[in-house]
């Protein structure tokens, strides 16, 4: 017995379709596994400049003194979104030390606190107090060193 015209008509017509719908499931494989390399060097670059990557930013730089005792800085404002903190400071002569305290500005009229502090010599390295759940929005630092210096410090945030 031979198939009909339209038995063999229907025939290519479900075939065709079980192909129509089973090409993205076999075709997906293959497009994810394509990979495509840039071109040269600096489109790769671009390509890695394109994303945000965090990293510190400096807010403030400053030179105070040259001072002895104790003296603090203005205060100045967490940026939006900044949970990681930073003062880097640097003295140098005579084998004296500084005492660097970070301070913020507690919310509701709750005063001020220090949040972190930090020891070191005046050798010309700096020194880094580093907090890493900054959340008030209001920071200053303050300077007591031993014998009349000039103290250079960075504010810095990592975003």
């Amino acid at each position: 017995m031979r198939p009909t015209r339209t038995a063999f008509a229907l025939a290519a017509t479900a075939s065709s379709l079980a192909l129509l719908t089973a090409a993205p499931a076999v075709a997906a494989p293959a497009a994810r596994t394509q990979v495509t390399a840039p071109a040269s060097t600096a489109q790769a670059s671009t390509a890695l400049a394109s994303t945000a990557l965090a990293s510190w930013h400096t807010q403030r730089h400053e030179t105070l003194g040259p001072y002895k005792g104790y003296f603090d800085t203005s205060a100045w404002t967490r940026p939006s979104g900044v949970r990681v903190m930073q003062v880097k400071a640097r003295c140098w002569g005579n084998d004296a030390r500084i005492k660097v305290d970070l301070w913020f500005l507690r919310r509701w009229g709750g005063g001020e606190k220090i949040a972190k502090s930090g020891t070191w010599s005046c050798n010309g390295k700096y020194g880094i107090v580093r907090i890493s759940n900054a959340g008030h929005s209001k920071y200053w630092a303050t300077f007591n060193i031993s014998k009349k210096h000039t103290v250079e410090y960075w504010v810095q945030y990592y975003k």
